[in-house]
């Protein structure tokens, strides 16, 4: 199942270097994570199958931390934040900060990867170079890549 493309094009971005990454025809699009019993909860950008949540972000810093809450929720064990650094002050403190919190709400530092990508939705010249730091990622999250 191929990822869906939003109107966001730097979340399309992100989306769209996981094309070509081993057989990934096994991501599923917009998981839900549930708040208790009540209300609508929200939803994360991707899991493959039940391993791995995923989560890609291009905003400020404040709301990437609500972004890790709803990707810690979500139920798949390991988790991957990957950072488009557009509307971020200092996307090194960011990528610092969301690994101090995955650190304390994770089981183990195996258990998530943090990754600030170098394109975007306004400059995809780094598509190979991202898609790399991708599949390093999925790799150290247990991941076989082919």
């Amino acid at each position: 199942m191929e990822l869906k493309l939003n109107k966001n094009k730097h979340d399309n971005y992100g989306k769209k270097l996981f094309e070509n990454i081993a057989d990934y025809s096994n991501i599923y699009q917009k998981c839900n994570t549930k708040y208790g019993e009540k209300g609508r909860g929200s939803s994360i950008d991707g899991v493959i199958k039940d391993r791995i949540a995923i989560e890609i972000e291009s905003r400020v810093s404040k709301q990437i931390r609500g972004a890790i809450l709803d990707l810690y929720l979500h139920y798949n064990p390991k988790k991957l934040l990957i950072l488009i650094p557009v509307h971020m002050n200092n996307p090194t403190i960011t990528k610092s900060q969301s690994e101090y919190l995955l650190e304390r709400l994770c089981k183990t530092n195996n258990d998530f990867q943090v990754v600030i990508l170098n394109g975007d939705g306004n400059n995809n010249q780094y598509c190979k170079e991202d898609r790399e730091t991708i599949k390093a990622a999925l790799i150290k999250l247990g991941e076989k890549i082919i």
